[in-house]
């Protein structure tokens, strides 16, 4: 495996031999941040969906097999980064009007005092130029990113000023970053469509992101003294409250105990607050009284238990963007294990998406459960269930992926 610094500069190899694009250089000065930006950022447009009849475009999601991806990083050579440069590769927004494209946007941080352990911040605050954009749909994220701007709002936007939004939003709110620069690659059949982006998942993304998984699992959930809790979700999914724990991370798969950790200190009366863990009631399957008692104040008073390692017995709710899913097949009392790259029928006869839309919405449903890609690797992954031995299915790519985490007494034993 490279070091660290070998990754790096891999890195910047492959951004430097990017196909050139349009470059257009952003408002570097506060005054100007926003100078240009036509459309409405604000939390009221949090949580839009967008059916396909009223899409004006589509980027990455299920019909490229999620070959897309937002890749963010935090480099330690200011050098390296033009402040406010957005270069947009492939085609402009105006451009793709009825289409479904592949895409990859690679945002670079840089300050003096920026390290990793800021990741999960800037990729939610870098998130909110379209989660909080005006027509714009976002789903998941990581490699299985998913976007629509909707047909009345397309007139305001274009992807320079994205990618100024972008930027700038996380400057504004996060005065440790000094320096900023994207490129937006609209991955065009000229590019060579969703082999392109793939390969750039394969080669930038993927190692950067398991380095920084490995950090998260290199401690537990008696490591700490508290948890985290996570309400962003409820525009769209009213009750649910998302825990975030060492040992489980959200389902949306963005933040993580350490991100979500830096955010409620910088943050200490935002939608990620801290969860005291009161008295441990059921150490294997991960009760705590402290943490019942918030899952009941903020999920509107409608949970009153939560079993972190159950996908069964009191699980906790679901919102509606969670990467993967769980779910009981009581033919054979097993679990099967699902994620949102699979288009066929699981056993239950149903897709992923039809799964989601039954489960989601702030729900907690016994027996289904919605996860994060990472989930399974965790040590205690379902565990009051029966952990590994319990999983009688999963797609057949989705179970090569997880092959180091699966006990090597169990692979062949589980059906795709």
């Amino acid at each position: 495996m490279k070091t660290a610094e070998e990754q790096s500069r891999e890195r910047q190899r492959i951004w430097h031999s990017l196909p050139e694009g349009e470059v257009y250089l952003a408002p570097t000065e506060p005054d100007d941040y926003f100078k240009g930006i036509k459309y409405d950022i604000s939390p009221r447009q949090f949580g839009l969906r967008v059916r396909k009849h009223d899409m004006y475009c589509e980027l990455g999601g299920p019909r490229h097999r999620y070959s897309s991806f937002v890749f963010i990083e935090a480099l330690n050579d200011a050098a390296e980064i033009e402040d406010g440069r957005v270069e947009v590769i492939g085609a402009e927004l105006k451009e793709i009007e009825g289409q479904s494209l592949p895409f990859g946007f690679w945002v670079r941080y840089y300050g003096e005092h920026l390290t990793e352990d800021y990741l999960d911040l800037l990729t939610r605050w870098t998130y909110f130029a379209l989660e909080e954009g005006e027509g714009w749909m976002l789903l998941n994220t990581r490699d299985t990113i998913w976007l629509r701007l909707h047909k009345k709002d397309a007139h305001k936007h274009d992807f320079k000023h994205l990618g100024q939004a972008m930027i700038n939003l996380c400057k504004i709110q996060f005065p440790l970053v000094e320096r900023a620069d994207v490129k937006i690659l609209v991955a065009t059949e000229a590019l060579g469509g969703a082999k392109y982006t793939k390969e750039l998942i394969d080669s930038v993304c993927v190692p950067y992101w398991e380095s920084a998984d490995e950090k998260t699992r290199r401690f537990s959930d008696e490591d700490v003294d508290c948890f985290y809790g996570c309400t962003i979700c409820q525009t769209f999914a009213p009750s649910h409250v998302c825990v975030v724990a060492p040992d489980r991370p959200p389902y949306c798969g963005i933040i993580t105990w350490i991100g979500a950790k830096v955010m409620c200190d910088l943050d200490p009366y935002g939608y990620i607050f801290e969860m005291p863990l009161g008295e441990c009631v059921d150490p294997w399957g991960g009760e705590y009284t402290g943490v019942n008692e918030k899952i009941f104040e903020k999920s509107n008073r409608s949970y009153k238990r939560v079993v972190m390692y159950s996908s069964i017995t009191y699980p906790q709710t679901n919102c509606g963007c969670f990467e993967a899913a769980i779910f009981y097949i009581p033919e054979v009392d097993g679990l099967g294990l699902v994620d949102r790259r699979y288009s066929g029928d699981t056993p239950l006869g149903m897709t992923f998406s039809r799964l989601a839309g039954l489960i989601s919405g702030g729900l907690q449903n016994h027996g289904y459960c919605g996860i994060s890609f990472r989930t399974p690797r965790s040590k205690k992954f379902v565990r009051a269930d029966g952990g590994w031995h319990r999983i009688v299915w999963i797609p057949q790519e989705y179970k090569q992926m997880l092959a180091e985490a699966i006990p090597a007494e169990m692979y062949n034993k589980i059906a795709t």
